[in-house]
C-alpha cells in the first residue's frame, strides 16, 4: 500500500501562505537593497549598515519561508507514521525556528533604532555647523543707528 502524503487542506492553506510571505519579504527586501545601494553609492558608512540590515533580513524572510514548508510535511501521514516523536521533534525544531526568527527581528529592530538615533545625531550636529556659518555670513547691523537709504 502506497503511503498517504496527502496533507491536511488548512495546514497545506496555512503553510503555504507563511511560504508565499516569506518569499515576497526575500523579494522586497532584494528591490529595497538594490535602490539602496545606489542612492547611497557615496556614504560607506551608511552602505554598511544598509548592507548588514539587508543580511539579517533575507536571512529571516528566508527562515520564514522554511517554516512555511515545514508546516504541511509536519503534517503528512508518513510522518505521523513514524510514531509520535518524529512530529514532536520536527514541531520543536519549527517552534525554534520561530524564536530565532523572533530574536533576529528584535536585533534588527534595535540596530535600526540605533543607527536612526546615531544619524539623526550627526544631522543635528551639521545643521548646527550650517546654523552658524549663516551667522557668519549674514551682513552685520550699522552701528550708527541711522537708517541707511540708498539713493543711487
Amino acid at each position: 500500500m502506497p503511503p498517504n502524503l496527502q496533507p491536511d487542506v488548512v495546514t497545506l492553506i496555512f503553510g503555504g501562505c507563511v511560504l508565499l510571505a516569506g518569499v515576497v519579504l526575500q523579494l522586497t527586501h532584494r528591490a529595497v537593497w538594490l535602490r539602496e545601494q545606489i542612492d547611497f553609492a557615496n556614504d560607506p558608512r551608511e552602505l554598511r549598515h544598509f548592507e548588514s540590515r539587508y543580511r539579517r533580513r533575507r536571512q529571516t524572510s528566508g527562515l520564514i519561508a522554511l517554516v512555511g514548508l515545514l508546516i504541511p510535511v509536519v503534517d503528512l501521514p508518513v510522518v505521523w507514521n513514524l510514531g509520535p516523536r518524529a512530529p514532536t521533534i520536527m514541531w520543536c525544531l519549527i517552534g525554534c525556528l520561530c524564536i530565532w526568527i523572533a530574536v533576529l527581528a528584535m536585533g534588527d529592530l534595535a540596530t535600526t533604532r540605533a543607527h536612526s538615533r546615531a544619524t539623526l545625531a550627526r544631522l543635528e550636529v551639521h545643521k548646527i555647523e550650517l546654523m552658524e556659518q549663516i551667522e557668519r555670513l549674514r551682513p552685520k547691523p550699522e552701528s550708527s543707528g541711522k537708517p541707511t537709504t540708498d539713493h543711487q
